[in-house]
């Protein structure tokens, strides 16, 4: 059985940090990009934090998240155009993708709280490997900075 919970709000009426005091931040790497790290991405979007909202504080243990995922891929190229050449190089693809996560409680036969997704954009990095680090801190800029145009000034 499949269940489906859909929750429409029109966007100018509805804040996605609305009620939120406390909030964790999270950033999850699927793999190693060079020139990059998680400690650096997860500073920042906790200084991004700190500085959208003073008011709101980052504690790890609240059941509101801000997450920051990192699927970017080291692929060569070889195995991207099916056969080898000489001097090919290596590529970055994947994805980074900002999302809040709030706490939403279900009715039923007991009360469920659970997480629901209830703001995120995805930004697609597609680079040589030398440039992964920078394309995916660009990227989480652009969410960042995009977050903060919905939130406002809260």
């Amino acid at each position: 059985m499949l269940f489906a919970l859909v929750v429409m709000a029109s966007p100018a009426a509805a804040n996605v940090l609305d009620g939120v005091v406390r909030i964790a931040v999270r950033v999850d790497m699927e793999h190693a990009v060079d020139g990059v790290a998680a400690e650096v991405l997860e500073r920042r979007v906790v200084a991004f934090v700190v500085e959208l909202a003073p008011a709101l504080t980052v504690d790890a243990a609240s059941s509101d998240r801000l997450r920051l995922t990192v699927s970017v891929r080291r692929h060569s190229s070889t195995a991207l155009r099916g056969f080898y050449l000489p001097f090919s190089a290596t590529y970055a693809i994947g994805s980074v993708r900002l999302g809040v996560e709030r706490a939403v409680q279900l009715w039923g036969r007991a009360a469920t709280t659970v997480p629901a997704i209830v703001w995120q954009r995805e930004r697609v990095v597609a680079t040589r490997w030398a440039a992964a680090g920078m394309a995916v801190e660009g990227a989480t800029v652009e969410l960042l900075e995009a977050l903060k145009a919905v939130v406002g000034g809260r």
